[in-house]
Parts: structure tokens; sequence; C-alpha cells
């Protein structure tokens, strides 16, 4: 029975991201178009302009009503809490764990457009989801070819996009609940950019629905955004080699995502 019921909400959800995203996807992609020809016509800040404003359409339409159709669908609760008063005026790299598909719903949910989340190249053939990636002004990157995804990391952030840069920092979701070892992607962007990194604690989307089984979707239960306090990058300094500032950084942000996941295990 459960299971039957989980098809059907999987049927109804892909019913109402049809619905939104086919409209979204044409005026997505005809700014993007317009960006890109004038980009060849040496107009480069007219793309930068299309994507910040796909960026915030996609934004608004995906939080107001994708992520939350989608957590009403699945009956899941969502809480939020700052342990500091956060400025979102000011962009920040979010770090955040990851254990469940509800994780981007979540995030999408409470973290104020424009956004940007880093997403793996496979998930550009997601239906509707995927192919609004690229035009969204989403950063793109091939987790099998590092020096690839440094230079996709570096090229958008040339682009004059505004707002929030969100990393799932562990790379992937886990399959066991764990906390994985952190990929160090977003520590170089934090440094390179001089933005702050906003470490981001999910609690309670593994026991909602796990890696596997993709269909074991467990309704009526709470999920607990929980925003820590920012670290301000190092500044670039001659004597400390950029290695060690990433790994300082890594591991100051890592100091403060397991006693938070610690506390939701208590």
């Amino acid at each position: 029975m459960m299971l039957f019921l989980n098809l059907v909400r999987v049927v109804l959800a892909g019913v109402w991201t049809t619905l939104l995203g086919t409209p979204l996807i044409v005026a997505l992609y005809a700014r993007y178009a317009y960006g890109l020809l004038r980009a060849t016509l040496g107009r480069r800040e007219l793309l930068d302009q299309a994507l910040e404003a796909n960026a915030r359409l996609a934004g608004w339409v995906a939080q107001r009503l994708w992520a939350a159709g989608l957590l009403v669908l699945a009956g899941v609760r969502l809480r939020v809490r700052e342990l500091a008063a956060i400025d979102w005026g000011v962009a920040h790299v979010i770090c955040a764990n990851h254990n469940s598909l509800f994780d981007i719903l979540a995030l999408i949910r409470v973290v104020p457009p424009p956004f940007r989340f880093v997403a793996k190249r496979e998930l550009l053939r997601w239906p509707f989801v995927g192919w609004a990636l690229r035009p969204a002004g989403q950063i793109v990157i091939d987790r099998a070819d590092r020096a690839n995804a440094l230079r996709n990391l570096a090229a958008a952030a040339r682009r004059k996009i505004r707002g929030q840069v969100i990393f799932f920092v562990e790379g992937t979701r886990s399959r066991t609940g764990v906390l994985q070892p952190f990929k160090k992607g977003a520590f170089h962007f934090a440094i390179e950019q001089q933005l702050p990194i906003l470490p981001t604690t999910i609690r309670g989307s593994y026991a909602v629905l796990a890696k596997l089984p993709w269909w074991r979707l467990r309704t009526g239960r709470e999920i607990e955004v929980l925003f820590g306090r920012p670290i301000e990058p190092p500044l670039p300094s001659a004597d400390e080699p950029a290695a060690a500032a990433v790994q300082a950084l890594l591991g100051a942000t890592r100091d403060q995502i397991p006693a938070a996941l610690a506390a939701d295990a208590a």
C-alpha cells in the first residue's frame, strides 16, 4: 500500500513539475538566447543580466510554487532556525550536508532568491529541473574532472550574478545518513571570491527519504534547516599556502555541522 501511495505521489509530482516547468523553460530560454546573442556581439554584461534575471524568476517559481507544492504533497513540514542573524543582502557560500533529495526542496524554500546551486553535470538530463540549470544561471560542474570543475567555478564567479551560492559539500548524498568527507571546491571558491561561508545543517531529511530505497517516502515528518554562524574566509597571503587556508576554512565549517547533526540524533 505504501509503495502504491508513493508511486501516486511521484506521478503527481511529475504533473506539478510539468505544469510549472513548461512555461518557465520557455521564458528562461528566450531570455538566455537573447543574452547569448548579445554576448557574441560584444555585450557580455547583457548575458550576465539575463542570467541574473532568470535566476530570480526561476528561484521565485521554485520557492513559492514548485518546492512548496512538493513538500505539501509529501506531507513534510519545514522548520528553519538561525544561530546568528543573517544578512541575506550579502552573498554567502552556503555549505550544507546532503542526505536526501528533500534537502534541495528545503533549501529552495528557505534561501531568498536569487540563489545558485552547484550541480553535477548528470542533472542536466533531468526533465525540466535539469533543463533549467544553465539558463537559470546555476553552476554545473563535472565531478569526474576536478580541473574543469574549478574552471567552471571560476567562470561562474566572473559573472556578475548576485545572491547565495549553494554547495552540498559532501559532493553527493550520503547512503547511510553519516556525514561524509567534505570536498574542497566550496572553500576555494569562498577564499578566491572573499565570500563568507554559511555552514548549514539539514536535519530529518534522511528519515523522510533516504537515497536507497528511493521509493520509501515517510510522510508526516519534519525537516529542519539550521543556519550556523557565518565564517569569514582568510585573506590571501604570501605567508600562508592556499592549501592551508582552504583546509582551515574547511575545518572551521566542519566543526559546526556534525555538532548540529549529533543534536538531531540525540
